[in-house]
């Protein structure tokens, strides 16, 4: 048995958009030569049932798994990471763990030394990008750090999704996701030669002051299987919080350590990305090329307007060359490499 192993688990939905990363870095280890030493993965909706699959499969892997072997583990794995570490040493097997999410970072919990510790217990990391690799190297951690750049999204192109072409005088900016309050302060810009397609949940048309004179476009919510095929726009936009001058509060605060799986899917729908310029990927795109940051969405007209067509070009066909990469799993591949 290969020495590279990892353990599946079940997800409450194979089309649910919380477990698509993950499920896809499964894949992408499958790819590389890492063999699942647990039950298959499954698309069980009942938490009981699904939690007890998961508990059986992860004992089943702690069984077979083989002394000296390097295990990965994504992080969190709901209840079950402690569970996977304690496997892992007693079989003396290195762990690598994979970074989703970090409670420590968003500030409803607050620093969690439980968290911390787990996690200093894990002989490599793979980390989202150099801002969330920094924190973790002030909380004097030890063990090497890789970073995944951006999150992988795995996908093949549907030659009938709807592709429109660019309209200059009217650039169409798309926000996915869950709608914040600063969704309805977007008509209080100054109009420009842009307008917001919104998709996904929680809008709310009652909250919009004019809905005759408005920029906004809501254009439905999608599977997440599907949504990409739906998404027709020129840039897609990354920003939460409230105001249109800064992305506060909790998820604008775990915007400048965190890898917005939002980011990935807009390179998939081929569009540039606009994102709040403290973001961690703020660095990422400005790299790549792949669109600009800003530091309030009020700077969006002037920065569009001074945008010509052959840059938007150029940010596009950039776009394609990161997207490859996203769409077939190579960030991830080359973050285990680094690490093997």
């Amino acid at each position: 048995m290969t020495k590279k192993v990892y353990i599946a688990r079940n997800y409450r939905s194979k089309f649910d958009a919380a477990g698509k990363a993950k499920m896809d870095c499964e894949t992408i280890l499958e790819n590389n030569g890492w063999k699942n030493i647990g039950f298959k993965q499954t698309w069980i909706a009942n938490s009981i049932l699904g939690t007890l699959i998961s508990a059986l499969g992860v004992t089943w892997a702690i069984l077979r798994l083989k002394s000296g072997s390097t295990v990965c583990l994504q992080y969190p794995f709901n209840k079950f990471y402690g569970y996977c570490l304690w496997g892992a040493k007693l079989k003396k097997s290195k762990v690598i763990t994979l970074v989703h999410d970090l409670k420590s970072l968003k500030g409803k919990y607050g620093h969690s030394d439980k968290e911390v510790n787990l996690l200093k217990q894990s002989d490599q990391l793979i980390v989202h990008n150099d801002k969330m690799a920094a924190w973790f190297t002030e909380q004097n951690f030890n063990a090497e750090i890789a970073n995944i750049e951006a999150f992988d999204y795995l996908h093949t192109d549907n030659p009938d999704a709807k592709r429109t072409e660019t309209d200059y005088n009217a650039i169409r900016i798309v926000f996915a996701g869950n709608m914040g309050p600063f969704i309805y302060e977007l008509d209080g810009l100054d109009r420009g030669n842009f307008k917001f397609d919104l998709y996904g949940v929680g809008y709310d048309e009652k909250k919009i002051k004019n809905i005759n004179d408005t920029v906004l476009d809501y254009k439905g919510c999608f599977p997440s299987n599907e949504v990409i095929d739906h998404i027709d726009g020129d840039f897609g936009l990354v920003w939460y919080g409230n105001t249109l001058d800064s992305c506060d509060g909790v998820t604008g605060k775990y915007l400048m350590y965190n890898n917005p799986h939002k980011l990935s899917l807009y390179l998939l729908c081929d569009m540039p990305i606009i994102i709040w310029d403290k973001a961690a990927m703020a660095d990422f795109v400005e790299k790549e090329g792949i669109g600009f940051s800003i530091s309030s969405l009020r700077d969006i007209k002037q920065r569009l307007a001074e945008l010509t067509p052959e840059q938007i070009e150029q940010m596009k066909q950039n776009v394609q060359r990161v997207k490859a990469d996203v769409q077939s799993g190579q960030y991830l591949s080359r973050a285990l490499n680094k690490l093997s």
